[in-house]
Parts: structure tokens; sequence; C-alpha cells
């Protein structure tokens, strides 16, 4: 259990008045002993001057910029090529691919609790991307990935500070469901080494990107134009990948959609399980 929150929490960060939510999640995941930087989304200037070429952040960031900026083949996700360009993202880095460590869990709650108040004003293509350190001993499998992502995100659904929006279902298997922090909806994305036949879901270390869901309120204002865009995503994944476009790339709450099946896609079309009916409860908010 977590430790019973005054309203006024101190810590090294500062003195706040807040709801006994929020002051429980600043003493569990801002006020912790991890380093004061660890979490704080980075642009990409504060990427390049922080972290000098040859570290291992840089190398993360470097190989996540050459994918989308390859002139050779076009990246399937033309939004995330474009959040790159106009600077619209925010980057996290961990220290290691274990998405189940407590350290990663809380570093990723602290960079969304950072990261929403400012995703706004980021621009349309907005996203929060988390990179991870790589493994030069990877010997993971894509289905050990898959369940590392699952523990992730009811690790932070765990550490969640507001409630569970009310318009979207707790039971992950429906057509409404989608992963919420911070009373925000997200569609996320999950990039691994252990890919090697879905090139648009590999990446040399183990990458995830956070999109708030309103984005797709504003780049896709009528349904004409949430077809069209559909429709050269997936013209773009034909060329890119040796392998059909998955069956489960459908649009939010069409019948039959299950988001949570695009989340995580395996090297083959067969959906990936997702060993969770709902994530759990958080234990920040006050009962």
């Amino acid at each position: 259990m977590f430790p019973q929150s005054n309203p006024k929490v101190s810590c090294r960060h500062s003195v706040i008045d807040c709801p006994p939510s929020l002051s429980c999640f600043i003493r569990v995941v801002l006020c912790g002993e991890q380093d004061d930087q660890q979490g704080n989304p980075l642009t990409r200037a504060q990427v390049t001057a922080e972290f000098p070429q040859g570290t291992w952040q840089r190398n993360a960031y470097e190989d996540y910029k050459a994918v989308l900026l390859d002139e050779n083949i076009i990246y399937p996700c033309i939004y995330a090529t474009k959040g790159f360009k106009s600077d619209d993202q925010l980057y996290l880095f961990i220290d290691s691919d274990d998405l189940s460590d407590p350290r990663h869990i809380r570093t990723l709650a602290k960079g969304l609790f950072v990261y929403l108040p400012r995703a706004r004003q980021l621009g349309p293509n907005t996203s929060l991307v988390l990179l991870a350190k790589q493994n030069d001993n990877n010997s993971r499998t894509i289905e050990e990935y898959n369940t590392l992502f699952w523990e992730l995100l009811n690790g932070l659904a765990k550490l969640d500070y507001k409630p569970w929006p009310s318009t979207v279902p707790r039971d992950i298997d429906t057509d409404k469901w989608c992963f919420c922090f911070g009373g925000e909806k997200f569609f996320t994305v999950i990039q691994t080494p252990a890919h090697q036949v879905r090139r648009t879901r590999y990446a040399p270390g183990l990458t995830i990107v956070f999109q708030p869901k309103w984005i797709f309120d504003i780049l896709f204002t009528t349904n004409a134009k949430r077809a069209s865009a559909l429709a050269k995503v997936r013209t773009l994944l034909t060329k890119y990948d040796p392998i059909p476009v998955s069956p489960e790339l459908k649009n939010y709450g069409e019948k039959g959609s299950r988001e949570f099946k695009q989340y995580f896609l395996l090297d083959e079309n067969v959906p990936a399980p997702c060993p969770y009916d709902k994530l759990c409860e958080s234990n920040v908010i006050a009962t």
C-alpha cells in the first residue's frame, strides 16, 4: 500500500498544496530516490545538448531519428515523422528494456505527468517517446516483450493520479477501451529488437510512443480525412513490411475493433495476447 497522504506535500522539488490523490502521487513518484532529472521529458535540442555522441541515450535517439528520416523508404507512420520534424515530440530515457522495473514505471509516470500539461502547446503531431538503452546481449522474445509491455501499462494504472475517464470502459476486450493516464486517452505503439518480420515494429532498442488521442480529432476533422489517412498508411505499410497489413488496424470504436490489439503487433498476423481483463485500479487515488 502507498503511504497515507497529506494535502500539503513537501519534497526536495517544492511544497505543493493539492488534492490527496495528487499529493500521494507526488510523494510516491516525484519525491522518490531516483535522480531528479529522471523522468523529465526532453525536446530534441535538450537531448542533443545533454547527451553527447556515443552515449547510450544519444545512440537510442539517433536510431529513432534515422528511421523517421530515411529517404530511401518512407516510414508508414507519417504523423510520427511530421511530429519529429516539427519538434512536437518529447523524449524519455530508461537504462534497460525491463519494463516491469518499478524505476522505469515511475520514470514514465513522472514523464506523462510533466508532459500532459504541455502537450497541447507542442503541436498537433505531439507524442511522448520512451527510448530504452540497447541491450547488446538481448535474448528476449517478442512474447516476453509483450508481457513486459502490459506489465508497464498495468504499473502505470496503479500510479494514476486521476480517475479513469468515465467514457472509457475498464474492460479491455471492448471496442471503446483504450489506455488512459492522467485523465487522458492514449494510443500507444511499441517497437522491439525482437521483431524481425514486421519492420514497422522493429527498433534496435525498445521504443514506445504515447500519443494523446485528441490529436486524431485535430488531424481527422471528417470521416473522409480519417479514411484517406488510413488508406495512405496502409499503402505505405505494404511497401515497408514484408508481411500483410495487420487485420487489427481498424478505427477506434468501430464494431469489432479492439484497440489493445493494435498496441503490440506480432511478427505474424495473429493477435498478441493481453494478460489482463482490466488494468489495476489506482493505488494513488484516495478511496
